[in-house]
C-alpha cells in the first residue's frame, strides 16, 4: 500500500509539473503509467477499415462444406470463422479473404468470405444494392433456427485474426508456361497479386474470372524458376513473399509474410 501512495504521489507531482510547464495533460501521462504492454491489442482496436459501423444485410444458408457447396475454397479456417459466400454484385466491394462480424438477435458469429453465390442460382442474388450472405447450415444455426431459413442480419469487416503467414497453393494443370493459383490465411483481403521470377521486374497477375480467388500468369520458368510475389490488400499495405524455387500442381507453399493489422 505504502508503494501504491509514493507511485500516486509521483505520478501527480509530474502531471502538476508537466501542466505549470504547459507541456502536456495528466490524460497524456496514461500511455507512460499505464501496465499494458500488448501492442497487438491496440493495432486492432485502431482497424479502419469499411465498415466499422454496422450495415444490414441479408442470411441464408445450405448443407454442408462439401466440395458442391458455394463456399468450399479454404482447407482450412482457425479462429472460430464460418466459411461465407458473398452474393455475386458484392464480390468486387467485398472480395474473398473479407473477415465479417455477422450479427443477428444479439448474437455474433464470425465469418470469412471465401467464394460467391451465384446469380444464377438465386434471383436474390442478383441485387447490386443489397448485401446477401450464404453460410453453413451449421453456422447459420449459431443464430437462428434453421425453420427461418432467411434472416436479415447486420455486419462489418475486420481483420481476419490469424497469427500464421500467408499460404500460396498453386492450381492443377500449371505448366512451365502458365501458372495459376490462390493465396489465403490473409488478414486482408487481395487488391494486388504481382510476381517475380528470377528477378525479374514484378508482373502483375490477373483474377480468373470463373474462380473468383484463384489467379495467373502468362511466361517462362514459371515452374522451375525462382519467385517471389509481391502483394497488396485493399488498404494499401505491400508485402513481398518469400522466394518459391519450385511449384507443383495443387502443392501448398508458405509465403513467410503476412498483413500487419
Amino acid at each position: 500500500m505504502k508503494h501504491f501512495k509514493l507511485f500516486s504521489l509521483f505520478k501527480a507531482i509530474v502531471c502538476i509539473a508537466a501542466l505549470w510547464g504547459g507541456l502536456c495533460s495528466c490524460s497524456g501521462l496514461d500511455g507512460i503509467f499505464s501496465d499494458d504492454k500488448d501492442d497487438n491489442s491496440s493495432k486492432e482496436s485502431s482497424f479502419t477499415g469499411k465498415y466499422t459501423e454496422p450495415t444490414t444485410g441479408t442470411v441464408t444458408f445450405y448443407e454442408g462444406y462439401d466440395a458442391a457447396s458455394v463456399a468450399y475454397y479454404v482447407p482450412q479456417i482457425e479462429n472460430g470463422f464460418y466459411k461465407c459466400a458473398v452474393s455475386e454484385p458484392k464480390l468486387a466491394e467485398l472480395p474473398p479473404g473479407t473477415a465479417l462480424e455477422i450479427t443477428y438477435n444479439g448474437t455474433t458469429i464470425h465469418a470469412l468470405i471465401t467464394d460467391l453465390c451465384p446469380s444464377s442460382l438465386n434471383s436474390n442474388w442478383t441485387s447490386k444494392s443489397s448485401y446477401f450472405f450464404d453460410l453453413a447450415k451449421d453456422a447459420f444455426t449459431k443464430l437462428a433456427d434453421e425453420s427461418l431459413g432467411v434472416i436479415d442480419v447486420t455486419f462489418k469487416t475486420t481483420p481476419y485474426p490469424t497469427k500464421s503467414n500467408i499460404f500460396f497453393q498453386a492450381k492443377d494443370g500449371i505448366n512451365e508456361n502458365w501458372l495459376a493459383g490462390r493465396f489465403y490465411n490473409m488478414r486482408y483481403p487481395l487488391q494486388k497479386v504481382e510476381i517475380s521470377i528470377n528477378g525479374s521486374a514484378y508482373k502483375q497477375m490477373t483474377r480468373l474470372s470463373s474462380q473468383n480467388n484463384w489467379y495467373k500468369v502468362d511466361g517462362q520458368n514459371l515452374i522451375s524458376g525462382k519467385k517471389k510475389f509481391r502483394l497488396t490488400d485493399v488498404y494499401g499495405q505491400v508485402i513481398e513473399t518469400n522466394e518459391i524455387s519450385y511449384v507443383a500442381a495443387m502443392g501448398t507453399y508458405n509465403c513467410g509474410k503476412n498483413f500487419g493489422y
